[in-house]
């Protein structure tokens, strides 16, 4: 569909007296840049916005702009590209918000030894603060440089995301995570494009970035410089060391603290190749170090807490679909209802889930699908009855932090 037509007719009804005016997000990457280009050569008015965020000093007052993603490198590179393309560019100060909404909750992951999700946390809230500037701003939309579709019914206006035409880079799990108002705002100019399209329009356009990104869930990882500050942010008595013991409380010997370790990481144990043993929790009144083989993230059933449920999605009874567990990792599995917010999955074969994790399920696997959900993955302890309609579910919630 020509995307001039697309905005004009499905996203930018026009209203008198107001410019077609839009909030482009910019985080430094080619894919961002080409979206902005593609809008700005249709003459739409565009304003560009990056996030910046902090987490060593939570209150703004530091000289530069320093996070995981964006330094003063990457931002004096953005405002070069809005000035090139004739364009404002507004920087954004979120230093509270990552600290309330990604950090804390990912030292409380951190703490209770369970798996971490900062990059989808930050994703959430950096696109919770470009929809409020678009409102501060009198925006008719945001645009992105996802690489998702999004569909809006011209009848009851309900909003679903579907996966792009390019499986390996395909991000409709990310938006589905996204509430319905920030949806019907998002304008997507890539939805039709696969990623190596996007490289050789960027260099027809003759957009450069040589900035290195940074995957998914690559962010806060540990390492040498993230362990002191964890140090300084989380009170001692937390971080003592213990033992390393199994569910049938053998010793493995000592480990010095949980924030040094991360849930579902092979442990340093000196064990022999298909025996290593993973991190799979911890147990803060007597500060043992839990752990498991592989196996133990094997399951054929799992509960989906925290649903994000897809408009149109039927939900009154099962489901057949695709699992998408990474970003070449599908499986296919049954979904059956439990309530608005949660849903036990079986999965066609055993398969590698961690407790905590974010999936998301599709219709199909491949191009243009349907996401029907995504949730939050927690073990089920007990089997479920067989019968139908009929399933008994025991969750233990209290690790839902």
């Amino acid at each position: 569909m020509d995307m001039k037509k697309q905005l004009d007719e499905t996203y930018l009804p026009e209203r008198e007296g107001r410019k077609k005016r839009l909030v482009v997000g910019l985080s430094g990457g080619i894919n961002s840049f080409v979206a902005a280009y593609l809008l700005k050569i249709q003459k739409y008015e565009l304003i560009g916005v990056t996030v910046a965020l902090g987490w060593d000093d939570f209150k703004g007052k530091q000289e530069k702009v320093i996070s995981c993603h964006l330094d003063q490198t990457k931002h004096d590179v953005i405002k070069e590209f809005c000035h090139q393309l004739g364009i404002s560019h507004v920087l954004i100060k979120a230093h509270d918000e990552f600290k309330n909404e990604v950090i804390d909750p990912w030292l409380g992951q951190k703490l209770t030894g369970t798996k971490l999700s900062p990059c989808l946390s930050c994703h959430e809230m950096r696109m919770r603060l470009l929809h409020k500037k678009m409102i501060e701003m009198d925006a008719l939309g945001i645009v992105t440089g996802h690489l998702a579709k999004i569909f809006k019914h011209e009848y009851h206006h309900s909003v679903y995301v579907h996966s792009s035409n390019d499986e390996a880079h395909d991000q409709s799990d990310l938006l589905s995570r996204l509430p319905h108002d920030i949806l019907e705002k998002l304008m997507l100019p890539l939805s039709d494009l696969q990623q190596k399209e996007i490289i050789k329009l960027s260099e027809n356009f003759g957009l450069k970035s040589s900035l290195p990104e940074i995957p998914m869930h690559q962010c806060l990882t540990q390492d040498a410089q993230i362990d002191p500050i964890i140090e300084t942010l989380v009170p001692k008595k937390y971080i003592q060391g213990g033992e390393i013991a199994d569910a049938e409380q053998n010793n493995y010997g000592a480990h010095n603290g949980v924030v040094h370790y991360q849930y579902g990481e092979i442990l340093n144990l000196n064990r022999p190749k298909g025996q290593e043993l993973y991190m799979i929790g911890y147990g803060f009144q007597e500060k043992k170090l839990l752990v498991a083989g592989d196996t133990h993230f094997n399951r054929k059933r799992v509960f989906l807490t925290q649903c994000r449920i897809s408009q149109e999605t039927p939900w009154s009874g099962p489901l057949k679909g695709v699992v998408k567990c990474g970003e070449e990792d599908f499986v296919d599995c049954w979904i059956y209802p439990k309530n608005l917010a949660s849903a036990v999955v079986e999965l066609e074969t055993n398969h590698k889930l961690f407790e905590g994790q974010i999936v998301t399920i599709l219709r199909k696997k491949g191009k243009n699908s349907k996401v029907f959900l995504s949730g939050k993955v927690r073990y089920i302890p007990e089997p479920i009855d067989e019968q139908e309609g009929n399933e008994r579910v025991k969750v233990d919630y209290a690790r839902d932090i």
